[in-house]
């Protein structure tokens, strides 16, 4: 693995960094932000501003989360495209959207099949996304 790594090609990562960070800009906002406030149990305020925090973690998840893709496009040989949105769809899947739903169920969280549906399906598109920006470099 460590061997995969130095093979990364870090041009690659970014543009799926920036991919995945726009995409959740554009899905927790216009696309499905009324939804996601609504299972969460708040409202936002027009005008308001989030802090810095809440774009720095996202834009870093989404760093890691590519670099981990990158490493296992590399680390198994995935070739092309379609091999590459196969993996995300089983990362996006397997690890993301179950990891999500499983976050959701809690006794806090006011809707939290409507929250992990959102988000969850978030992370798919995302992780797939990702792969297929990072082999098709």
């Amino acid at each position: 693995m460590i061997e995969a790594l130095s093979r990364l090609d870090w041009l690659a990562i970014g543009a799926a960094t920036l991919a995945s960070f726009v995409l959740g800009a554009l899905w927790f906002t216009p696309l499905f932000g009324r939804q996601w406030d609504r299972s969460l149990g708040i409202s936002r305020e027009r005008g308001s501003r989030y802090p810095a925090i809440y774009y720095v973690v996202p834009f870093v998840s989404s760093a890691l989360v590519s670099v981990a893709t990158g490493i296992l496009i590399v680390a198994t040989g995935v070739e092309g495209w379609g091999e590459s949105a196969a993996l995300g769809l089983v990362v996006g899947v397997g690890y993301s959207a179950a990891i999500t739903f499983t976050n959701a169920v809690n006794p806090v969280m006011p809707h939290p099949l409507a929250f992990a549906a959102i988000t969850g399906s978030y992370h798919v598109v995302s992780a797939v996304a990702a792969a297929v920006i990072i082999g098709a470099f």
